[in-house]
């Protein structure tokens, strides 16, 4: 999901749930039972707001996740590069290393072995990042739904609210 797509997606959700609670408020407002008991409309908007916040909070959270996957593909594509550089060369052929701001001497398969384990620890990070990736978007998803749920609630309440006030005027 885009960063505007999600963007847009909760606004619209936002918007959506201020209609309601409007339509609430203003029906269940004029009932002679809202008045004894506590207001169903503000205490609904309430737990639709929570939701709203933690699906937020979890965008972010992907948002981030995206940067750090994109950083360490990155690094292992230039992983990549220097290995298949480094197959090029005759096992005789000399090899520097930059350490702070020298340059020392180093084995072939000193630097070979080297970045054979950078590619495992990147290759293995990428993959811890892309499980709690998928398992995020699913709960961001999961959230997303019960939002549109909790909202429908609140639509079917609106309506009744309004049924009530129309009886209670005839």
């Amino acid at each position: 999901i885009s960063k505007r797509t999600s963007e847009n997606c909760t606004d619209f959700l936002l918007q959506r749930q201020q209609q309601y609670l409007d339509l609430l408020l203003l029906f269940v407002g004029w009932t002679t039972m809202a008045a004894a008991t506590p207001n169903v409309g503000t205490e609904m908007a309430a737990a639709v707001n929570e939701k709203i916040q933690k699906l937020n909070e979890m965008k972010q959270e992907i948002q981030k996740m995206r940067i750090d996957q994109q950083t360490l593909m990155a690094q292992q594509n230039e992983n990549e590069m220097v290995r298949q550089e480094l197959s090029h060369l005759d096992d005789d052929t000399v090899v520097y290393k930059q350490v702070g701001a020298i340059l020392m001497k180093n084995d072939l398969g000193d630097a070979k072995q080297t970045i054979e384990k950078r590619l495992e620890l990147i290759t293995g990070e990428l993959q811890k990042l892309d499980e709690k990736l998928l398992t995020t978007e699913k709960e961001a998803h999961a959230i997303a739904s019960g939002i549109n749920q909790m909202q429908g609630a609140m639509q079917a309440a609106a309506v009744e609210a309004a049924k009530q006030v129309a009886q209670q005027k005839a």
